[in-house]
């Protein structure tokens, strides 16, 4: 039981980071058009490398 609660924080852990890196990644695109995303979110403008 112990080993099964480890795993599900670990496999969380990485679920966790892999959204993380497409949230920078998605902030960082030059281009929303292509996916259609009519506005960018407020939140995830702080990961963005140039704050425009």
């Amino acid at each position: 039981m112990k080993l099964k609660n480890m795993l599900k924080k670990v496999m969380l852990g990485c679920v966790n980071a892999m959204a993380m890196m497409l949230v920078v990644q998605t902030a960082n695109s030059a281009c929303v058009w292509i996916v259609h995303q009519p506005e960018f979110p407020e939140v995830a403008k702080r990961y963005s490398v140039s704050n425009d």
